[in-house]
């Protein structure tokens, strides 16, 4: 997904290019140090790794919550008006549901998306 060569991630994470290989064509099994070394390597999350279920991203619900909380609140917030729970819940509760469904979220598409719910 992200475009990275064998070689590159194998030395990254400190298995030889022929494990990683072996590793991605089923061949052999990681061991477990392995899987937390990408997992920590390029910030993903282990069990997805595994078992290809949920986020690929390692924030847990509550981060992602107080991201789309704060997003919603700053957007709100910049005119200088008293922000009202009822706006604040809106963008936030649609920026989380976004964040959910695709992890990250673009500047350009966060004043989209808090533009369209305002």
């Amino acid at each position: 997904m992200r475009g990275l060569n064998q070689i590159d991630v194998a030395a990254a994470i400190g298995v030889s290019h022929g494990a990683l290989v072996n590793y991605e064509k089923g061949t052999r099994d990681p061991p477990a140090s392995t899987i937390l070394a990408f997992a920590r390597t390029y910030k993903v999350n282990p069990a997805w790794l595994l078992t290809g279920e949920g986020r690929p991203d390692p924030t847990s619900l509550d981060e992602t919550y107080e991201i789309s909380i704060d997003t919603a609140w700053d957007y709100l917030a910049r005119r200088g008006d008293p922000v009202e729970k009822e706006s604040l819940v809106k963008l936030g509760s649609a920026l989380f549901q976004y964040l959910l469904e695709h992890g990250t979220i673009s500047d350009t598409m966060s004043e989209k998306l808090l533009s369209l719910s305002a």
